[in-house]
């Protein structure tokens, strides 16, 4: 919408003291003369805005025009910009850039920008992952198919044709959530398992998809898994406590002498034995026994195998 643009114009002009016509242009992917258009009605809204020709030429605000930023005070600014920082260059989403744009304009020469660092990208292949969420996004936005090369959790290759709905993100892990036409019915797809993906032009029809109700959405439940929660007791070393809560939830912990026992009800997969393994050797799993048994052997196989 023009208003949008408007604003979000203005905001630039703050941001950058200075920003050419053609910058303007590319960015909102419109023309020249649109943008001039913009500008004209900027100035009969009695924004303060004058051109410069030449090299270093383009539009600018005058000196001291500033906006109301009394809704929020410093800090709070500066923890929602840096978010928003994080999110915008992980995320090619133009709302959440728009957001971004708008925001950081309030604090534009903020000392202590460093006071809240948040990265979102993995820390594997970071550049293999900005890759497909430029992709996944671009279909995001436009309502086009997506062709997925996936690997799923027995490392076999598939591909799938889907209709995308929804980028998550939990904990530390990233997905595309949409409706896959192979299956016929949503499905979730972790996208470090995507090889590649390619955009496919051909619409979707987002009213012809099934309807699912908030309750039936992946991220209210267990996204990677289908299975039950089985119940677990654990018993770890005290020397973990510190840990504890990047794994666990105090309410759930109890420490008796030298030892914290724990109690949980998670569904049993391969993340959970992977989580399990990262606590050895402080880690003992009191029950289910059949839960104790399999992780036995995992660390038995693992022995035998760098013997």
């Amino acid at each position: 919408m023009k208003i949008d643009r408007l604003i979000e114009i203005l905001m630039m002009l703050i941001n950058e003291n200075k920003i050419t016509a053609t910058k303007l242009a590319n960015y909102f992917n419109v023309s020249v003369r649109t943008i001039q258009r913009d500008i004209d009605s900027l100035c009969m809204a009695g924004i303060p805005i004058f051109a410069t020709v030449g090299k270093t030429g383009g539009y600018e605000l005058l000196k001291n025009y500033k906006i109301d930023k009394s809704f929020l005070n410093k800090n709070e600014a500066t923890t929602l910009v840096a978010f928003l920082k994080a999110l915008s260059s992980t995320v090619p989403n133009q709302e959440m850039k728009s957001l971004f744009n708008k925001l950081s304009v309030l604090y534009p020469n903020n000392h202590n920008q460093n006071k809240v660092v948040i990265k979102l990208n993995p820390h594997v292949d970071e550049k293999h992952f900005n890759h497909l969420l430029q992709k996944l996004t671009t279909a995001l936005e436009n309502e086009l198919k997506l062709k997925l090369t996936y690997i799923d959790s027995n490392l076999k290759k598939t591909t799938r044709t889907i209709a995308p709905q929804t980028i998550v993100m939990m904990g530390s892990a990233w997905y595309i959530y949409g409706y896959c036409f192979l299956r016929e019915h949503y499905r979730v797809f972790k996208i470090n398992r995507i090889v590649d993906c390619t955009v496919i032009s051909e619409q979707f029809n987002k009213q012809s998809l099934p309807y699912q109700t908030e309750e039936e959405l992946p991220w209210h439940n267990n996204m990677d898994s289908k299975r039950a929660n089985t119940t677990i007791q654990l018993e770890l070393d005290k020397c973990m406590l510190a840990r504890i809560p990047d794994y666990f939830s105090y309410k759930n912990c109890k420490i008796v002498k030298d030892k914290i026992l724990i109690n949980i009800a998670y569904p049993v997969d391969e993340w959970l034995y992977s989580l399990f393994l990262s606590l050895v050797p402080f880690i003992k799993i009191l029950k289910p026994e059949w839960v104790k048994q399999e992780f036995f052997n995992r660390l038995q196989c693992g022995l035998n195998k760098n013997k």
